[in-house]
């Protein structure tokens, strides 16, 4: 696990999803203010992902042909 969200609330950090941590493990926390996120910020982050996997994967095939045939049957 690298990176949860979660919610600060009367003095308590909640997590916004499913956690696979035993009760009363110790974490570290890194904070950092998700709310102030811009669309070009969050389309960035979309470029280094989109990057990452050309880079790791190569030039994935169009299946577009393929995915449509699939629908028509």
């Amino acid at each position: 696990m690298s990176h949860v969200e979660a919610v600060y609330r009367h003095g308590v950090f909640q997590p916004l999803g499913p956690v696979d941590l035993a009760d009363d493990q110790r974490v570290r926390l890194n904070i950092e203010l998700a709310g102030l996120e811009t669309p070009q910020s969050w389309l960035r982050q979309v470029q280094l992902v989109q990057a990452a996997v050309l880079k790791r994967q190569g030039v994935l095939p169009d299946s577009a042909q393929e995915i449509a045939a699939d629908r028509q049957r």
